[in-house]
């Protein structure tokens, strides 16, 4: 494990490294003081996603941000297959290997999957879960995103082709992410144009393409994800964003898998509550 210590967004920040089972590592930030936390970003994110919320929270918990497995700036193993199981052994394996005991895990899109399903290896170790815009329903590739806007649905149908796909995913920068990204907020303005900078810089990564449509092509609703919620025995609450692109459909079945009475809807809200709504997640993690 090292530290490493760079300005980011007007101040300095700690990133720390934790060595995975691939040979590669995932950076992480801990601040604050309190009960411990984990903030899991969604898909095409990065720690800093929950730089805000965790301001928010650090008076009242430990809280712990990662980039998922060869998100942000930590590395991709090509040789690596980036589907559920992977992520979940690695978030487990950071839990185990902290020595963090009664955590909450707070997690959206790709990252309430994770949330779920840590829970589900670590009954002991997990207090309790709070999933966002759980991203458990792609019958097809990319669907959730697909729905956010045109724009979304017309790149990440090329992007899921066997031959040009490589192409199309090589092809992102700044504007295609923004489009794409814009169809996930209720106000397309609380996308800051820094965060957008700083999520450009993965597009140049090495394995770059690799991981996006490995990623994307494994997490449907068909990877395992319906039979992790049946089995969430920590206490959990579930929360979708009005506007999120999980269908009415989506939800009750998500709800009834954790069998749940109800769901709560954040107001004026898409898919990236953590980032555009995070007054009101922190919040609702403070209850």
């Amino acid at each position: 494990m090292y530290i490493h210590v760079y300005i980011h967004l007007g101040g300095l920040m700690k990133i720390d490294k934790f060595n995975l089972n691939d040979g590669t590592f995932i950076r992480f930030k801990k601040i604050g003081k309190g009960k411990p936390i984990l903030l899991l970003h969604t898909f095409r994110n990065r720690l800093e996603y929950s730089d805000k919320l965790g301001k928010l929270l650090e008076k009242n918990f430990t809280v712990y941000s990662i980039d998922l497995p060869g998100f942000g700036d930590s590395p991709i193993n090509t040789n690596t297959i980036y589907d559920l199981n992977f992520f979940t052994n690695s978030i487990v394996d950071f839990i185990n290997k902290l020595k963090i005991k009664n955590i909450t895990i707070a997690g959206e899109s790709i990252g309430a999957n994770l949330a779920a399903s840590v829970s589900v290896k670590l009954p002991k170790a997990v207090k309790k879960i709070l999933l966002f815009n759980p991203y458990d329903y792609d019958s097809y590739f990319g669907q959730g995103i697909q729905r956010g806007n045109f724009f979304a649905k017309f790149i990440l149908f090329h992007v899921s082709l066997p031959i040009v796909g490589n192409l199309f995913s090589s092809l992102e920068n700044k504007f295609i992410l923004k489009n794409i990204m814009n169809g996930g907020f209720f106000d397309n303005s609380k996308l800051p144009d820094d965060y957008l900078n700083l999520l450009c810089t993965s597009i140049r990564k090495k394995g770059y393409v690799y991981h996006f449509r490995t990623v994307l092509s494994k997490f449907n609703k068909n990877n395992g994800i319906k039979e992790v919620l049946k089995n969430v025995n920590v206490p959990v609450k579930l929360f979708y964003g009005k506007y999120d692109w999980a269908n009415e459909s989506n939800r009750l079945d998500t709800q009834n898998l954790l069998k749940l009475d109800k769901y709560e809807t954040i107001n004026d809200s898409v898919h990236f509550s953590f980032l555009e709504n995070f007054k009101e997640v922190s919040e609702i993690i403070k209850r």
